[in-house]
């Protein structure tokens, strides 16, 4: 293939390009005049704006009163979090598992993972890490988790204390509420 029709292939791809002899003595990328076809637009044109996102939109609201290594007033904010709201919850089985991410506004960020396994497993798990802190922090007591719904999950900590019984490393008060509406 001759160099001019490998341009004419690429042009042609990109913006249109016609075969025929006056265009290629011309150096014209552009439909000769009179042609039916409209012009093509510019290869430097703005890109277009990203689509809306269509679908369930998961989110979570409350705030949550952090003292201990890191002392603050956490809720979820979207321009915070680094992963995707985790959440499932089965109504009938009462089990099921929370994943958010909730931010101080100041630059801390922790990370919340609550599991409830079924009553015959043990006990709800609750894991909250974060860079500020030396490890991941665990704790089964001071929450529970609720829902009537599958898509609006309740979390309420009555007083989280994580880490040593004696000297928490962290305690948590406050409600937190995650939407997770179910896929079409």
């Amino acid at each position: 293939m001759s160099t001019v029709a490998v341009v004419c292939a690429t042009l042609l791809a990109l913006v249109g390009c016609s075969k025929s002899s006056d265009e290629k003595t011309s150096g014209s990328a552009s439909p000769p005049a009179g042609s039916a076809k409209p012009a093509a637009p510019p290869i430097d044109a703005a890109p277009t704006e990203a689509a809306e996102v269509v679908g369930p939109i998961r989110s979570a609201s409350g705030k949550l009163e952090v003292s201990g290594a890191l002392t603050g007033t956490f809720e979820w904010r979207k321009k915070d979090q680094k992963s995707p709201i985790m959440c499932f919850w089965d109504v009938s089985k009462e089990v099921g598992t929370v994943k958010v991410d909730v931010s101080d506004g100041a630059g801390k960020l922790l990370t919340i993972g609550i599991d409830v396994p079924p009553s015959d497993v043990g006990l709800a798990r609750l894991e909250v890490s974060s860079k500020d802190l030396p490890a991941p922090l665990k704790s089964s007591l001071g929450f529970n988790v609720s829902a009537d719904d599958p898509s609006l999950i309740t979390v309420k900590f009555v007083e989280a204390k994580l880490g040593d019984e004696k000297k928490p490393d962290l305690t948590i008060k406050g409600t937190l509420e995650v939407s997770c509406p179910k896929k079409k």
